[in-house]
């Protein structure tokens, strides 16, 4: 139960920062198309990616993104893919295979930037 608390509580911060990032942006959209918003956090074995594009960006497919968690040796939990209007918002959720290795985000995070762009 403690850790469902802290995962709610958790999950609500992000969700209140995601919006104030949305607010801010929405003066700048006008002018320029939306550039991508790319957040990765850890928490021992486990990795959450959040990825926010515009769709006048780069096709991109929530199985590319899989596929980069999975070579780099995770288990995809859960992936949510969301059409807003103008850009789609990617999370992903995933686990290391081997918890003693754990996962690099840093890896994953160059990777999927290398698509992105």
């Amino acid at each position: 139960m403690i850790q469902l608390k802290e995962k709610v509580t958790y999950l609500k911060e992000k969700k209140k920062t995601l919006l104030e990032g949305e607010v801010g942006c929405r003066s700048e959209r006008s002018s320029s198309s939306l550039l991508p918003k790319l957040s990765i956090h850890s928490r021992g074995s486990i990795i959450e990616m959040n990825l926010i594009i515009s769709v006048n960006m780069k096709r991109l497919t929530l199985h590319e993104l899989l596929g980069i968690f999975e070579e780099e040796g995770a288990q995809v939990m859960s992936a949510n893919l969301q059409n807003l209007n103008d850009r789609t918002a990617y999370t992903i959720i995933a686990q290391a295979i081997i918890s003693r290795i754990g996962i690099d985000p840093s890896r994953i995070e160059k990777r999927v930037r290398d698509i992105i762009f």
